[in-house]
């Protein structure tokens, strides 16, 4: 690679290989990008000259001279390599299920190679199995004590081409010219590095290096990428039209509809309403995030802002992230909206080409649907206001091609899994943000019960209860299991089986390999209350409407995020019934995990949950174990840096004051950890 013509903006070389061709797929086309990235240990590969039982299940190198090669007996024996160290200690490396002439040939006799395994001691002998690395004497001086370990598992990347890549792209990196230091010295950190050398040392770490060290060097690029976030919203900010151009001063609509509720709207709906009133007969366009808690009732609010657009003459979307919350979105809007044609758009809606043609000559008012709705055949006659439920659920792209058809409209985002202002800031930008806390009258709390997985018999007597009393029953796990499977316990499909033999035809099921029509049949049955418990995976996880369901088992609780738990939990407090929530643990719980369990069961607020998660470090996410909708942070952890982001903000402001000599680290800053054509992607902004 000549390093005069390149630098780190550049593409990466232009062979079209498959190891090329999956780097640009999941890491990006050019240098730079293959190295601002965070990997995820450091492995310490320990070069020792002796070892002893002390080392026993420790991962250290040794030089070892092959002495001979011992052929396995059968298939299931190992393939023997008698090696000793300098010492003339011995050491075997074994190998299962390998080609004799393969390691003839990789590890000959009487040459000496430095490998690096976990050291095992069985049959009173030291052994390798399947030794980590083998680097040939040759090629010593390439050795690396301390080597970065990349997330590659999932992206078909071969580890050492990966790792031959960024150390070459390394080169080219150390010789660029990088604009003066950003971070202002009173944020600066004596701890800190430059960005240079940060991202050097995360990539070829000293000998000597810490996880205080490397904790120092993610921190430092957190600042970095938060900062860079920042003037990507000021781009956006400044080529965004902040006029209201959909002006709505006439609320006869919703007025009607509230007073015709057969239930008193919330004092946080009230004052929710009023917001929204204000920012769509305001000078700018409305751009706000309510946060509810579960049950708390946005829906009826989006439905009343919808009302009094429509009524304005301009038309709407409600975005949602399944298919079976779309379809009861458009139930519920179809029992206010009868004079208005409401559309529903998913994935299977059959008669696609009649609905884009109705949205292009305005006979569609109001189009609920999922991803499908951003689909770019479809043009509206007058989009005044973009709604999009449970946002987190979508990816970021969804999202903003959803907003592109109408960038000068109302937008409206709602989310049941509350998160702290600074986050809200670092997730949207500078969105208004509504909190509804109070509950419907009515609505009693839910017992939440922590369980061992040993109680699960205990249960049943429970179940047998809640069904004489006509009620319903979730029973949630996470994962889905394969029938056919004898050895496979807490699944779905194991689970439907168990209580099919005690319920039989009461019982039904729902998870993300059924098709559509089983999943909407199943759920109608359920609905109807022809079955009377339902197993499934989180599918059932947002806005599913269920009153007569007072009871929700979930098995192996231990494996969901606490926000998501609290979704969860919010399925069955939809009456005046009391309702009960038992989580099912493996009892074998860390500390942090039961911490975890326990605040859920001593929260029913999901604003003080969401708190709580915040500081309960490696805990899970705000969002559950689906984090589609938050950016991929490369450096920035929400839960560690949080408080960087005032920081970051008045470092931001600092760099725009002095826009005319800033550019060039303005530019390198997004450049750095955005690619051009993902701006516009970026976010919901």
């Amino acid at each position: 690679m000549n390093i005069i013509k390149v630098n780190i903006f550049s593409n990466l070389e232009k062979k079209k290989t498959i190891f090329l061709n999956n780097v640009i797929e999941n890491f990006g086309s050019r240098i730079i990008d293959t190295l601002v990235h965070f990997p995820l240990e450091m492995a310490r590969k320990n070069l020792k000259e002796d070892f002893n039982l002390a080392d026993i299940n420790k991962i250290i190198t040794l030089d070892i001279k092959i002495i001979k090669h011992i052929k396995n007996f059968n298939r299931r024996s190992p393939y023997k390599i008698i090696g000793e160290i300098k010492s003339n200690q011995k050491i075997y490396l074994l190998y299962f299920n390998v080609y004799r002439n393969f390691f003839m040939e990789k590890l000959q006799i009487n040459k000496t190679y430095r490998i690096t395994g976990k050291l095992q001691f069985f049959s009173n002998s030291f052994q390798f199995i399947h030794p980590l690395n083998i680097l040939e004497k040759e090629k010593f001086s390439e050795y690396e004590e301390i080597e970065p370990e990349y997330d590659l598992l999932r992206k078909k990347i071969n580890k050492k081409l990966f790792r031959d890549l960024v150390k070459k792209n390394l080169i080219v990196f150390q010789n660029h010219n990088f604009p003066k230091e950003w971070i202002l010295k009173k944020f600066f950190k004596d701890e800190w590095l430059s960005f240079k050398n940060s991202i050097n040392n995360l990539h070829i770490p000293p000998k000597n290096i810490n996880n205080n060290d490397i904790e120092n060097l993610r921190e430092r690029l957190a600042f970095d990428e938060l900062l860079s976030n920042f003037l990507i919203f000021n781009k956006l900010k400044k080529k965004a039209k902040d006029q209201n151009l959909f002006r709505i001063k006439d609320f006869s609509y919703s007025d009607t509809i509230i007073s015709n509720l057969n239930f008193n709207l919330t004092k946080d709906q009230k004052i929710t309403l009023k917001e929204i009133r204000k920012d769509l007969d305001g000078k700018k366009r409305m751009y706000r995030l309510i946060q509810g808690d579960v049950g708390s009732g946005k829906t009826i609010i989006s439905l009343l802002t919808i009302a009094d657009v429509i009524n304005s003459g301009y038309q709407a979307v409600l975005m949602v992230p399944t298919e079976l919350l779309a379809k009861q979105h458009l139930e519920y809007f179809q029992k206010y909206f009868q004079n208005e044609k409401i559309e529903l758009l998913t994935g299977s809606t059959k008669e696609k080409d009649r609905i884009y043609q109705e949205l292009k000559n305005n006979k569609i008012k109001v189009l609920i649907g999922t991803h499908s709705v951003y689909n770019k055949g479809i043009k509206f006659k007058n989009l005044g206001i973009i709604i999009i439920d449970e946002q987190h659920k979508f990816g970021v792209k969804q999202r903003i091609n959803l907003i592109e058809k109408s960038l000068n409209c109302h937008t409206l985002i709602m989310s049941a899994t509350p998160i702290p202002r600074s986050l809200s800031f670092v997730m949207y930008g500078e969105i208004d943000v509504s909190n509804i806390k109070t509950k419907p009258e009515g609505r009693k709390e839910v017992t939440t019960s922590i369980i061992s997985d040993k109680q699960i018999n205990n249960l049943i007597s429970g179940i047998k209860r809640k069904l004489e009393k006509k009620e319903q029953i979730f029973w949630i796990l996470p994962n889905i299991g394969d029938e056919n499977s004898e050895d496979e316990k807490e699944t779905v499909t194991t689970r439907h089986k168990f209580l099919m033999k005690i319920f039989g035809s009461d019982v039904s099921i729902i998870h993300g390999r059924m098709n559509k029509e089983e999943i909407q049949i199943n759920m109608n049955e359920f609905k109807s209350r022809k079955t009377k418990i339902l197993i499934s995976t989180t599918v059932i996880e947002v806005g599913i409407n269920i009153p007569s369901a007072t009871l929700m088992i979930v098995e192996n609780a231990n494996k969901f995020g606490l926000a998501q738990l609290h979704q969860l939990r919010g399925r069955i407090s939809r009456s005046n019934k009391p309702s009960n929530f038992v989580l099912i643990h493996n009892h074998k719980l860390t500390d942090i995990a039961k911490e975890r369990l326990l605040t859920l069961k001593n929260y029913n607020d999901g604003f003080k949950i969401a708190e709580k998660d915040l500081f309960l470090r490696g805990s899970g996410d705000l969002l559950g174990t689906n984090q589609s909708g938050l950016p991929k942070w490369k450096f920035f952890n929400p839960f560690k840096d949080y408080k960087l982001i005032e920081k970051v903000k008045e470092n931001c402001e600092a760099i725009l004051k002095d826009r005319k000599n800033s550019q060039i680290t303005i530019s390198f800053l997004i450049d750095s950890f955005y690619k051009e054509n993902s701006f516009k992607n970026y976010l919901s902004a």
